[in-house]
């Protein structure tokens, strides 16, 4: 027999009484609208929308200018049109203004391939499968690249066995972009560790201001629920997610001003 609240359910297509006097109750819809507990499945459809909001809102901005560059091309294109004597040239734009537009488009072209590259090893499956370093190196640079975060992360660094460990180098991409995240005015990242697949550690240390992360950010990381979560925290939270199921413990600590130590240990 199943209660829920005052109403008793008495097995599929049985008579509701309640539960005081035994009387039937003249309203059986209450008990399908009372309200339930978020399932997992509701917990990822939620992980799964933040995700999509922080993703769009990284990659606006340059496909955004890929856009704006090809809308002054066409201007420069019709002004050429209109003051052209016999339609020589007429295709041709200001050399300077063409340059600066194709400029702006190869800019944004380059960054919006760098972002969807790190987006596809830091939270697709290709990331999970990966046993070396190289190509999460490479994406790391490049996410940082032009920006004002230098990253200290020298081949021999971590050892290659580390990588053996399944998920491990995903998680290292993801620890990256977290600590980066503590350091909006600009820092230095440096990633070190040592073990093996079996046992080890991996320590990304963030030196620059402020050298944490922010109260949600960091309840994100350790399992905030997902109710709470934003586009701004969604990272953090799926970094610790990521982690766990890796088998990884993964905890940021502050150490000293401007400094945040983000390690993984297993």
């Amino acid at each position: 027999m199943e209660k829920v609240d005052d109403i008793e359910y008495i097995g599929k297509g049985a008579t509701h009484f309640s539960a005081a006097g035994r009387c039937p109750l003249t309203d059986v819809h209450s008990v399908d609208t009372l309200p339930v507990a978020a399932t997992p499945a509701v917990t990822d459809l939620r992980v799964l929308e933040l995700l999509a909001s922080k993703l769009c809102h990284d990659l606006v901005s340059p496909v955004g200018a890929i856009r704006n560059g090809l809308e002054l091309i066409e201007e420069m294109r019709e002004d050429a049109e209109g003051v052209g004597d016999d339609g020589e040239n007429a295709s041709c734009g200001p050399p300077d203004f063409l340059t600066e537009a194709v400029a702006l488009i190869d800019h944004s072209a380059v960054q919006a391939d760098r972002r969807l590259r790190v987006f596809r090893l830091a939270y697709g499956a290709a990331g999970r499968e990966l046993r070396g370093f190289s190509d999460a190196r490479l994406a790391a640079m490049g996410w940082l690249d032009g920006g004002r975060t230098a990253l200290d992360w020298p081949d021999h660094s971590l050892p290659p066995t580390l990588a053996e460990r399944r998920g491990v180098v995903k998680s290292v991409l993801n620890m990256i972009l977290l600590a980066d995240e503590a350091m909006p005015y600009g820092g230095r990242i440096s990633v070190n560790g040592d073990g093996g697949a079996t046992g080890g550690r991996v320590v990304v240390v963030a030196s620059g201001r402020p050298g944490a992360l922010t109260p949600d950010s960091d309840a994100a990381l350790r399992g905030a629920s997902a109710n709470a979560l934003t586009p701004r925290t969604v990272h953090a939270y799926l970094t610790g997610r990521f982690a766990e199921d890796a088998g990884l413990r993964v905890s940021a600590t502050p150490s000293g001003p401007d400094r945040l130590i983000i390690a993984a240990v297993w």
